[in-house]
C-alpha cells in the first residue's frame, strides 16, 4: 500500500501571486479548503504574502519567494515539501503567470491536472491553434517561422495587414500590427524570430467568452462583446465589454462553438477566458484561450452580475469539492469599461472628471487621486479609469459606455523620468 493510501488529509499546494492592485483580497482560499483537514502549502511574493495574512496562521507551511518565475527555486522548496508531507494530491494555480511553473512541478512530482505537455495548448498559440485546426475548428491562418522569407512570403499570401504575436504571452504584450512589407521587416528586426508568430489579420468583432468547465461540462459560461479590444488598450486606448443579451442567436453559436473549442484542448476542469472574432459578422474564428478566469474587471464584474465567484469555484473543481451554481440569466444586462494610463508618463495626477454622477449606468467607478503617479506600469489595474455599468438593454450600456468615453478627462504633470 502506497503513501497516497495511508494518508488521511491531502497535501494542497497553492502557487499565490495576487494581491494589492492586482485582485487583491480577491481570493480566499479559507473559504473554499478546510485548513484544519488538510496540509495546505503555500508558495507566495510579497504581494501574495499580504494577500494570505488573515488566515498565514492556519497554513501548515509559508514558503516565500522573491520572484515566483524562480522555477529552480520552487523545484526545491517543492522537493522539501514531499519530503515532509508526503506526495502532494492537488497544486493550485490560478495565474496565466504560473501555468508554466506549476505544470513544470506537477509533471517532475507526478502531481494530477495540467501538465507540461497539456498546458501548451493553453499557452502557446502556435500549439493551441494547431490543436483546433486538426479538429476542423477555424483560427486565423498563421505561420510559425524561423526566418524572415518565411514570413514575407507568409505575408503576401494572406496580405496585409498582419499580425504578429509572441507565441507565449499574455494581455497583448509584444503583439504588433504591421502594415507594409518594409513595417514588417523593420519589427523582426527587434524579435527573437523564434519567439514569434504571425496571423493573417481577421476583421470583426471581438468577444470574449469567460466560464467554468467540470468534467467536461460547461457549468456557467458568460459571453461578452469588446468595446475597442486588448491591442487597442496596449496602445493607450479604452477598452470596454459588454454582455450579449440582444441576438441569443449568436451568443448561442458562440457558445456551442466554445464547447467544440474546450473539447478539442482538453480543457475539461476549472476556468477559462477565450476570445473569438465574428469575421465579417458570419463566421466565427477562434482567436486565443487560457486556462484560467479573465482578468481586469471580469471576475468582479461577473461576481456582481450572476453572483458567481471564478477563482473559488474553480478551485473547487480542481479539488473536486464543486457542487454546481446557478444557471446564467441570459436576460442580465451590464457592462465595463478601462481606461489606460496617459501615454506621457510618468505623471502626477491633477485632476480626473468623475463620471458616475453623470452617467446614472455606472454602479462602480474607479479613479486616481490627486497627488498619484502614474508611471506606465499599472497594467488593468492602476490605470486612468476603472467603470461597471448597469442598465435595462445592451444598447442602454453601450450607450453609457461611449459616452463616459467621450466625457472622462484626466489632467496630469509630466515627470522627468529617472534614469538609473
Amino acid at each position: 500500500m502506497g503513501v497516497r493510501e495511508l494518508k488521511d488529509r491531502q497535501v494542497i499546494v497553492v502557487i499565490h501571486r495576487f494581491g494589492g492592485l492586482i485582485f487583491g483580497n480577491y481570493m480566499n482560499y479559507n473559504t473554499v479548503i478546510d485548513h484544519s483537514q488538510n496540509d495546505v502549502i503555500y508558495f507566495v511574493n510579497e504581494n501574495g504574502y499580504k494577500d494570505i495574512a488573515a488566515y498565514k496562521e492556519q497554513a501548515a507551511k509559508i514558503v516565500r519567494f522573491e520572484r515566483l518565475e524562480q522555477q529552480d527555486e520552487l523545484d526545491q522548496a517543492m522537493f522539501e515539501v514531499v519530503s515532509t508531507y508526503g506526495p502532494i494530491d492537488h497544486l493550485i494555480s490560478l495565474s496565466e503567470f504560473d501555468m508554466d511553473v506549476a505544470a513544470f512541478l506537477r509533471t517532475k512530482y507526478a502531481i494530477p491536472g495540467v501538465d507540461e505537455q497539456q498546458v501548451q495548448l493553453y499557452r502557446n498559440k502556435v500549439e493551441m491553434k494547431k490543436r483546433l485546426k486538426e479538429h476542423s475548428i477555424r483560427t486565423p491562418y498563421f505561420i510559425d517561422f524561423t526566418t524572415s522569407d518565411e514570413v514575407l512570403a507568409f505575408a503576401k499570401k494572406v496580405n496585409y495587414p498582419l499580425i504578429l504575436k509572441p507565441k507565449v504571452s499574455a494581455a497583448s504584450i509584444g503583439v504588433k500590427l504591421v502594415h507594409t512589407d518594409a513595417e514588417l521587416e523593420e519589427f523582426l528586426t527587434t524579435i527573437s524570430l523564434a519567439d514569434y508568430e504571425a496571423e493573417e489579420f481577421v476583421e470583426g468583432t471581438i468577444f470574449h467568452i469567460d466560464g467554468i468547465v467540470n468534467k467536461g461540462k460547461i457549468e456557467f459560461i458568460s459571453v461578452s462583446r469588446y468595446v475597442g479590444s486588448c491591442l487597442d488598450f496596449s496602445k493607450g486606448k479604452p477598452c470596454g465589454s459588454i454582455l450579449i443579451t440582444k441576438d441569443k442567436n449568436l451568443r448561442q453559436r458562440i457558445v456551442d462553438f466554445t464547447g467544440r473549442s474546450l473539447k478539442a484542448l482538453e480543457l475539461s476542469e476549472g476556468s477559462f477566458h477565450m476570445e473569438l472574432i465574428h469575421k465579417q459578422e458570419k463566421e466565427l474564428v477562434f482567436l486565443e484561450i487560457g486556462a484560467r478566469f479573465g482578468g481586469a474587471e471580469i471576475p468582479f464584474f461577473l461576481l456582481d452580475r450572476f453572483g458567481i465567484h471564478l477563482g473559488e469555484e474553480t478551485v473547487k473543481i480542481l479539488l473536486g469539492t464543486f457542487t454546481g451554481v446557478p444557471e446564467a440569466d441570459l436576460n442580465i444586462h451590464g457592462g465595463f469599461l478601462q481606461i489606460p494610463e496617459p501615454q506621457n508618463t510618468p505623471l502626477e495626477v491633477i485632476h480626473v472628471t468623475s463620471l458616475k454622477e453623470q452617467i446614472p449606468e455606472i454602479f462602480s467607478e474607479v479613479i486616481p487621486n490627486a497627488g498619484d503617479i502614474m508611471d506606465g506600469s499599472g497594467s488593468y489595474y492602476h490605470i486612468s479609469g476603472r467603470f461597471m455599468f448597469d442598465g435595462q438593454s445592451e444598447d442602454q450600456v453601450e450607450q453609457a459606455i461611449l459616452k463616459s468615453i467621450q466625457l472622462f478627462h484626466l489632467e496630469g504633470k509630466p515627470l522627468e523620468k529617472i534614469k538609473i
